[in-house]
């Protein structure tokens, strides 16, 4: 599999648990990827994200978009 490939599966298993362990909808989870342009925030940390579980992953995101909001 390629680096694509590679990063694809990942934003698809951290969007399916952003919706289980945040109590979201897909459609929110939709939201929350457009909206912080978390599909390309996700390929940045890809190499990061290899060495680090769901938790940390979904923290790190949450961090992400909080600081985000902060700047807005």
């Amino acid at each position: 599999m390629t680096r694509a490939d590679n990063v694809l599966n990942m934003q698809i298993t951290i969007a399916n648990c952003m919706k289980q362990e945040w109590n979201i909808d897909f459609s929110k989870v939709s939201d929350l990827l457009d909206k912080y342009d978390l599909l390309s925030y996700i390929d940045t940390c890809y190499e990061e994200y290899n060495s680090m579980g769901i938790k940390g992953i979904l923290k790190d995101l949450k961090s992400y978009i909080n600081a985000i909001e902060e700047t807005i």
